[in-house]
């Protein structure tokens, strides 16, 4: 997680809200999403037989079971890989959008490869590195791949194409990284050059194991973070995205399994059970599936390494005790349990990445969508198990196992702040609420007229007489190109409108104008608005090189 973020400055500048947008703002769009009791629970379901996609289900063909009680089937879809029509109109000068369905030839499914340096060691990044390349040489014209790297923070190094060209030439140009918060958080099962490099930059001292546990925790719940982000950007892509996460992983709990640590008062004992639910709710409201691939590779279980003798394995394996796990499984559970939470597939103790990474992209050739209502759902907190059966023989069907019905997060101050936050943070532009943001020059040479057009969809309003109520926040951060940020300025937006103003807002949206001073240090802007009801979040960047007066 990013440390010594700046508390953001409000500033209470004049701004002007209209419940009409220019022509070269306007666009046709669903009604207004409104606030509900209840959700819909959406299951993507990758069907095969003899190995290829089944194409010819219909709804009719499936039963949707919540903890084995048959559910009404709401919605359904069959999906592909296809490329979706280009659009048929471009922005104008000066005028940006998360909107990815205005991006030419965007992809109905895509896979972005995650490659995970804060979780993995040095040898088995550059390993990871080279299968990776291997199989970008062999991308078929169907295939569109993202490549992200998570060290000290997340990097997109391509967003998503079919041109293994240009992916190669990123990809070659990337060197393995070392993020000083790995070294500072592993322990015996680093390897020795990590934790010499630890030892140097700690001068020979060494690192006491609750000052290690405390940067564990750190790079655990940073992991998680970076799914989320990654998630809330593909989330406006239809159908089925496939996020392969090429890591050494990271463990669902420290400090139980340690019966040192257990009698140790500076050590620290705690699961991540809370933050991987929010991690896989916010995956599977995007529709990502994760399928981990585990860099180190073949796993050779250390009681029966060559170098020990056979008495030292009979010592670790004696009568009536359970066989100790092989180093790396914990990390190993976590992935399974990613994956199969998300209707992935793990894949660990194997040198073939190449083939892992080619069936976790051929998953997304064909996926079904199926959608209900729980026709109880209490808010309790626990998880509930979805089963699909689907007619026909010999089908292979893989699909997330359940969901947690969580109530909805607590919109108080500290969780508007920390979603702010982590969404000016993120280096992907988060598209739950879509938004069009028009830069007009303002009356000085470095000032700004910033128009942001806010979409209905994503926003929550609740009727209340003859009126309809909501809360919008907006933020405006200027940041350089180290993600410093500079010129914060934060509004919050009271919607109380008559159903005459709820009609416009419902058919073309509404603007908010704020006027900037450009930064001479920041290379560009990040605009971040949040539905204060929902938590939805859009975010839209603009790039000062790319505007012109």
């Amino acid at each position: 997680m990013p440390r010594n973020i700046p508390r953001y400055v409000k500033y209470f500048l004049p701004f002007v809200w209209i419940l009409c947008v220019t022509p070269a703002l306007q666009s046709q769009q669903e009604p207004l999403v409104l606030k509900s009791t209840t959700r819909l629970v959406q299951v993507n379901a990758i069907i095969h037989r003899g190995g290829q996609p089944v194409t010819d289900l219909k709804a009719a063909d499936f039963q949707v079971f919540d903890d084995g009680k048959p559910q009404k089937i709401s919605f359904f879809q069959m999906e592909t890989n296809a490329i979706l029509p280009a659009s048929t109109s471009p922005l104008p000068p000066n005028t940006f959008t998360n909107h990815l369905e205005q991006q030419s030839g965007t992809p109905s499914a895509v896979t972005v490869i995650l490659l995970d340096a804060l979780n993995t060691r040095l040898t088995d990044q550059a390993y990871a590195k080279q299968q990776v390349i291997k199989f970008l040489q062999t991308i078929e014209p169907d295939d569109h791949i993202g490549i992200y790297t998570l060290g000290g923070s997340l990097r997109v190094l391509h967003d998503y194409t079919n041109d293994s060209r240009d992916l190669l030439r990123q990809l070659a140009a990337y060197n393995p990284q070392l993020p000083i918060e790995r070294v500072l958080s592993t322990g015996s099962d680093s390897g020795n050059n990590e934790l010499l490099e630890m030892d140097n930059w700690l001068g020979g001292r060494g690192l006491a194991g609750g000052e290690r546990d405390f940067y564990t925790v750190n790079r655990v719940i940073g992991t998680l973070r970076a799914l989320e982000f990654i998630a809330d950007h593909l989330s406006a892509i239809p159908g089925r995205k496939n996020l392969i996460w090429v890591s050494g992983g990271f463990p669902s709990l420290i400090g139980f399994d340690n019966p040192h640590v257990q009698n140790d008062p500076s050590r620290t004992q705690r699961t991540f059970t809370d933050e991987i639910s929010r991690t896989v709710r916010a995956l599977n409201d995007a529709n990502v599936a994760v399928y981990p691939v585990d860099a180190r590779g073949l796993m050779v279980d250390p009681r029966y390494s060559a170098e020990k003798s056979g008495a030292e394995v009979i010592r670790q394996t004696r009568p009536g005790a359970w066989p100790r796990p092989p180093v790396g499984s914990k990390n190993q559970d976590t992935m399974i349990e990613l994956a199969d939470r998300t209707g992935g597939r793990a894949y660990y103790n194997t040198n073939d990445f190449k083939h892992a990474i080619r069936d976790a992209v051929s998953d997304a050739q064909v996926t079904y969508t199926i959608g209900f209502y729980p026709e109880k759902e209490n808010f309790d907190s626990k998880f509930h198990k979805i089963s699909l059966k689907v007619a026909g023989a010999g089908l292979n069907v893989r699909y997330r196992k359940g969901y947690f019905d969580l109530p909805q997060s607590p919109q108080d101050d500290a969780a508007r702040k920390a979603e702010l936050r982590d969404a000016v943070w993120s280096p992907l532009d988060a598209t739950a609420i879509p938004l069009v943001a028009q830069m007009r020059p303002g009356q000085g040479a470095n000032s700004w007229d910033v128009w942001v057009k806010i979409e209905r969809s994503g926003v929550s309003l609740e009727q209340s007489g003859d009126r309809w109520a909501g809360k919008l926040d907006i933020l405006f951060v200027q940041k350089d190109t180290q993600g410093r940020q500079f010129n914060g300025l934060d509004n919050t937006i009271q919607l109380n409108v008559k159903q005459e103003n709820y009609d416009k807002i419902s058919k073309d949206g509404f603007l908010f104008h704020q006027p900037i001073e450009q930064n001479a240090r920041a290379s560009e802007l990040r605009v971040a608005v949040r539905d204060a009801a929902s938590g939805n979040i859009g975010t839209v960047t603009v790039p000062f090189n790319q505007l012109t007066k």
